[in-house]
C-alpha cells in the first residue's frame, strides 16, 4: 500500500537471557511444592507470588522505558543546553535492571533504548563488545559500561567539556570509532573530559 512502511524487524532476546527467569521460577516453584508439602500455606504463597515476580522481572517479557536510537541520536544531536545521554539496556540483565530500580523516576537528561525491541541498538551494542557492555552509556562520541548510578553521573561529567552541561561533545555522534583522532571510545577511563579538536 502505497505511503505505508513495512513493519522494522524486531531483535529477539537471545535464548540465554531466559535462563535467569526459568530457573527463578524453578526454584521457587520447588520451594513452594515443599513449603505446601509442610502445610505452610501463607509462605508458600508468599514464595510462589515472589518467585513470579522475580522470573518476570529478570526476563525479556519486562519492557522497561525505551525510545528507538534514532528518535534517541536526533533527539541528542538537537539538545539545547544539556544533551542527554543515551543508555543502552536490556531486560533480564541484571546491571541494567540495578541502574533502572536506582534511577526510577524519569530524567530529562537520560534516553533508555531497550536492544532487544531495536535493530540498530542492537547493532550499535555490538561494535562496542556486545551484551558484556549493558548497561552502555553513550554521551555525544564517549562510551562506557556503567554499573551504578555515581558511574552514571561520573561518566556524563568526564564526557562534557570541563564538566560543563552540553557543550559539543553532548551533542555528537554515537558511534564507535568516529573520533578522527583515532582515540578510544572509551576515552575518559584513563583521561579527564576535554573538548574534542
Amino acid at each position: 500500500m502505497p505511503g505505508t512502511d513495512p513493519a522494522p524487524s524486531t531483535p529477539h532476546a537471545p535464548a540465554r537471557a531466559w535462563l535467569r527467569p526459568a530457573l527463578l521460577l524453578l526454584g521457587g516453584a520447588l520451594l513452594t511444592l515443599l513449603m505446601v508439602l509442610a502445610d505452610q500455606l501463607i509462605a508458600a504463597l508468599a514464595v510462589g507470588a515472589f518467585s513470579l515476580f522475580m522470573a518476570y522481572w529478570t526476563s525479556p517479557l519486562r519492557s522497561g522505558p525505551h525510545t528507538p536510537l534514532a528518535s534517541a541520536q536526533e533527539r541528542a544531536r538537537e539538545a539545547d543546553g544539556t544533551a542527554p545521554t543515551i543508555v543502552l539496556w536490556a531486560p533480564g540483565d541484571p546491571a541494567s535492571a540495578r541502574l533502572q530500580a536506582a534511577i526510577r523516576a524519569p530524567r530529562e537528561d537520560l534516553i533508555w533504548v531497550n536492544v532487544f525491541k531495536d535493530p540498530a541498538a542492537q547493532q550499535l551494542l555490538g561494535q562496542y563488545g556486545g551484551e558484556r557492555m549493558l548497561p552502555l552509556a553513550l554521551l555525544g562520541e564517549d562510551a562506557a559500561r556503567i554499573d551504578n548510578v555515581s558511574e552514571l553521573f561520573a561518566f556524563q561529567d568526564r564526557a562534557r567539556p570541563d564538566g560543563a552541561p552540553g557543550g559539543a561533545a553532548g551533542a555528537g555522534p554515537t558511534t564507535p570509532g568516529a573520533d578522527p583522532s583515532g582515540r578510544s571510545e572509551q576515552r575518559g577511563e584513563d583521561e579527564p573530559g576535554s573538548p574534542r579538536a
